[in-house]
Parts: structure tokens; sequence; C-alpha cells
């Protein structure tokens, strides 16, 4: 497997260390060639950025695809935000020579040059197609079977689809699958593909933000949900703490957000604490005692092989 730098974004590392320290344990533990380089800066962040200057945003992004394609490494974020903004930007650039060459004038000035020859990955899609169901299926200690799981994809890991091409951008089905792999049912709801809301809060509209919330955490409480799992830090920050402030006003929801590396990493045999699931908002000992409590019953006699055993295929 090629070396990949992880790019982690703002959000990750600032407010969220413990999402940080899972997808560490994680890639650490399947042996994965992952590397931290020196001088990544904000993606940049789009709706903020790119609405205020958007020859910023292209040569922010250009330069840390640069970085990157200068160590011959590929890329690959747990921000769904961040892969999406750099593939655009690439592909933008890719497309279109004169800005490329405009770009690469500027960049030139601090040593660099954009080529734009580095994968950019976002992690879910990286486990599913690098990673391979199989070999993650091999790490598992003890599965989700029992547990309906909600997950939710975002705005960005599929989007815009032109420049990830990592998935189907209406009906897509890789985290879908990696949930099932863990031994999970993953739930089919109305609001799945709705966006959290969570941009809302950064102009101000933090009514609007939490009714965006409400509406998929009401549909997730009335099917039984047991969490919703996602890969996004603004969808987890929509999700967990802006539950928590609506629980303390009185709206009791009760589903527990946890990140797709925390998920694998419990699965893995990791603790909770050792993932951070205590340092949440909205209180996951639920979550985690139901499974604990489905996982002790003895395995039914009639049990089909679900190909745990199959070969890994990194």
């Amino acid at each position: 497997m090629k070396e990949f730098a992880v790019f982690w974004g703002c959000t990750i590392q600032t407010r969220f260390p413990f999402i940080e320290k899972s997808t560490r344990i994680v890639l650490e533990s399947f042996k994965l060639p992952y590397r931290d380089i020196d001088g990544f800066t904000c993606c940049p962040e789009r709706s903020l950025v790119n609405n205020i200057d958007h020859g910023a945003f292209v040569v922010t992004a250009a330069r840390n695809v640069a970085l990157v394609d200068e160590l011959d490494y590929d890329l690959v974020s747990p921000c769904t935000g961040c892969v999406s903004n750099l593939a655009t930007v690439k592909g933008e650039l890719k497309a279109n020579p004169r800005e490329k060459a405009e770009v690469n004038k500027l960049l030139k000035e601090v040593g660099r040059e954009f080529k734009g020859t580095a994968k950019l990955q976002h992690l879910v899609p990286f486990f599913h197609d690098t990673v391979g169901v199989n070999a993650i299926k091999q790490k598992i200690k003890k599965d989700f079977s029992g547990m309906r799981i909600g997950i939710h994809y975002g705005c960005h890991m599929v989007r815009p689809s032109h420049a990830l091409r990592n998935d189907d951008p209406l009906e897509p089905k890789k985290f879908d699958t990696l949930i099932s792999a863990l031994g999970a049912q993953s739930l089919q709801f109305m609001t799945k593909m709705m966006c959290c809301g969570q941009g809302l809060d950064r102009i101000d509209e933090h009514d609007r933000a939490l009714h965006f919330a409400r509406i998929k955490l009401k549909e997730l409480k009335s099917l039984g949900c047991d969490a919703l799992v996602l890969c996004c830090p603004s969808c987890f920050l929509q999700f967990d703490n802006n539950q928590f402030l609506m629980e303390k006003e009185g709206e009791k929801f009760g589903i527990p957000v946890i990140y797709f590396t925390e998920l694998l990493g419990l699965a893995m045999g990791y603790k909770p604490e050792e993932l951070g699931l205590d340092l949440h908002r909205v209180d996951c000992t639920p979550f985690v005692k139901k499974w604990e409590s489905l996982s002790a019953r003895p395995p039914k006699e009639d049990a089909i092989d679900d190909g745990l055993n199959a070969p890994g295929d990194i």
C-alpha cells in the first residue's frame, strides 16, 4: 500500500482530540503506512473562505495538495469537508490549465508546485476500497449483531461526485457496507441523506441549525436507533453538541453519536474510554451496555459462518 498523509483539518485536533486518538489507534492497528507531515493549513473551509475570495480558496487548497504531491504520498482525511474541498480544487485546476498556471505562479513564490497527482480519499471510502471489508472482518473481536445503527453520510462524503467519484451521490452504499461488516443493522430511513444543518450555526442561525438536527433525531428515535454513526467533525458537532443543548432544554432524544473509527475500534477490542467515548456530550453508556449484553449471549447453534475468517485484501 502506498504511503499516505493524514489531513486532520482544523476541527478534529482543536475540538475533538478523541476522534484523532481513535483514528490513530485504528490506523496503527491495521499497520497502515500513514504519515504526519508539516505545513498543512485549513483546507480551506468552503462556505466562509470561498464565498469571500475564491482565489484565496483555490490557492490555499492547491498548496495543501502540493505538499503531498512533492512527497509522492496520497492523502486520507477523517473530515469529509476537507476532502471535498481539496478534491473540488484539484478537479478545477486539472480541468483549467490557465488557472493552474496562475496558481503555480503564486505557489512558486513559496517553493511549491501543484501537480494534482496525489489521490485524495475520505476515511470511509478508504477503508472500504483500499483496506477492504475482508481485512476489517479479520480484525473484529466482538461484532455489533443485534444493534440498530443509523448512519449519516453528510453532504461532503460523496459530493461533489464529479470530483470525488467514490460512491453513488444519491444512493451511496459503502458506509452501509462497512457497518454491516461490523455485524450491525444499517437502518434505512427518510432523512438519511439530509444535511445535518451545522453550517447554519456559522451564519448565526442557531435555531434553524437545531431544527435540522431535530428532524433526523426524532426519526431515529422513532425507529429505535441505538446510535448515530458518522465520520465528519462538523456533523459530530451538530448531532452530539447540539443534541446535548436540546436535551438541556428538555428535549430527550438519547441518540448516542459515535465516530466511525470509534465504532471500528470497539469491534476490534478497544475499551470505550481508550477511544474517548466518555468525552462525548451525549451519553454513550446505554449503547455500550446494550452491546455488551447482546455480546454476552451464547451463539445460536444454527448460526451460519459470516465470513469473519476470510483473508484480508489490503
